[in-house]
């Protein structure tokens, strides 16, 4: 029975027939027609979603390699710092007990000639936010240099061990005579 079933609807699918007549030239139009039909909807449900995910894959690969780099990058400049912290710290443990900067800036001053030049020494403190440390700063006055008496002075304070640096510094002529010089610097260094 189950041959049967099957040969006659073999036979019915033969049989079907259009309600219009076709000329072979219109069957194999309409053949082609519906194989397009076909391909073009094998196309948009499978190709075309399997070659979208991977673009969208690769653009998030891209992104991906990117943020890693950016990550490397942010990394290599943590440790960079961290390093620069430490150094920094091993400079501030072996700067000498009671190291202040005002007596370091007075003691410079007199080792470089300039104390009698000197019009005001203003100390201030500034205690740092979650730090074991306080910023130290004093602001000087130094009025008739020479322009070898100030650079001593600046190299003595930029090379110093003792982890101090010039903030700012303003520099102007002298008002009676034109060879020397007036500054008015502010030098930091931190303090335990």
């Amino acid at each position: 029975m189950t041959s049967f079933s099957l040969k006659s609807a073999a036979a019915s699918i033969r049989a079907l027939t259009l309600p219009f007549n076709l000329q072979r030239r219109d069957k194999i139009a309409l053949s082609i027609a519906g194989a397009a039909l076909l391909l073009f909807i094998f196309l948009q449900l499978i190709i075309f979603p399997i070659l979208d995910r991977g673009e969208r894959l690769q653009s998030q690969i891209k992104a991906k390699q990117k943020t890693l780099l950016e990550i490397k990058q942010l990394q290599a400049e943590f440790q960079s710092l961290t390093q620069n912290v430490r150094n920094s710290q091993a400079q501030l443990d072996t700067r000498a007990k009671g190291f202040r900067l005002f007596s370091f800036l007075d003691d410079l001053a007199g080792k470089s000639n300039i104390k009698p030049n000197i019009i005001y020494m203003k100390p201030s403190t500034t205690n740092l936010k979650n730090s074991p440390y306080s910023l130290s700063m004093v602001e000087m006055k130094i009025d008739g240099l020479t322009m070898e008496q100030l650079l001593n002075f600046l190299h003595g304070v930029e090379s110093s061990p003792n982890m101090v640096w010039i903030k700012r510094i303003s520099i102007s002529r002298g008002e009676k005579e034109d060879d020397v010089l007036n500054a008015t610097l502010q030098v930091e260094t931190y303090q335990s």
